[in-house]
C-alpha cells in the first residue's frame, strides 16, 4: 500500500474511533437514571400487607411464653438429629447409562 493511503486509512479509523466515543457520552441517561431502582421499590412496596401498620400501637396477638418456648425448642431439636435418620449418601453416575 502506498503510504498516503495508510495514512488516510488511520485519519478516517481515528475519526470514526472519534464519532463513537461522542456517541457514547452523550447524555442520555438522565431518562434511566430518574426511574433507577423503580422496580426494586414496586416489589418492595407490594410485599407490604399493611402500609399503616407502623402506627399500629397494639400488641401483636400470637403464642404465650411457654407454648412459644416449647416450639423453639422442638425447632432446634430438629436440626440435631432430623427424623432420627442419617442423610442418604449423594451418588453421582458419569458417562453413557450402559453400565459400562
Amino acid at each position: 500500500m502506498p503510504n498516503s493511503l495508510l495514512t488516510s486509512l488511520r485519519h478516517c479509523a481515528a475519526l470514526v474511533l472519534a464519532v463513537q466515543l461522542a456517541a457514547c457520552a452523550h447524555g442520555s441517561t438522565p431518562q434511566l437514571d430518574r426511574r433507577f431502582g423503580d422496580a426494586v421499590r414496586l416489589a418492595m412496596a407490594q410485599q407490604v400487607r399493611d402500609p399503616a401498620s407502623a402506627g399500629n400501637r397494639a400488641p401483636a396477638d400470637g403464642l404465650d411464653g411457654p407454648s412459644a418456648h416449647a416450639v423453639m425448642q422442638r425447632y432446634r431439636a430438629s436440626f440435631v438429629e432430623p427424623n432420627g435418620q442419617a442423610p442418604q449418601p449423594v451418588q453421582f453416575m458419569l458417562g453413557g447409562g450402559n453400565g459400562k
